[in-house]
């Protein structure tokens, strides 16, 4: 399980690695205000995949199987 737990973490660091790409992308005045918009509005949705990536990896570490106790 810690290999899988592993591979959460690294998608959660990829998600955020994401929302951060967005959060520039969104002040990026080089860019359309619809592009700027569209980036602004991804920033949550990556962050929340980083959260529960971390969450997923948190259960397999202590031996738990992920959303069984949701």
């Amino acid at each position: 399980m810690n290999e899988l737990a592993a591979d959460r973490e690294k998608c959660a660091a990829r998600s955020a690695r994401n929302a951060q790409s967005a959060r520039e992308a969104a002040a990026d005045p080089a860019l359309s205000e619809n592009l700027r918009k569209q980036a602004a509005a991804t920033v949550p949705i990556a962050l929340r995949h980083a959260e529960e990536y971390l969450e997923e990896a948190e259960a397999l570490r202590e031996g738990r199987i992920p959303g069984e106790d949701w």
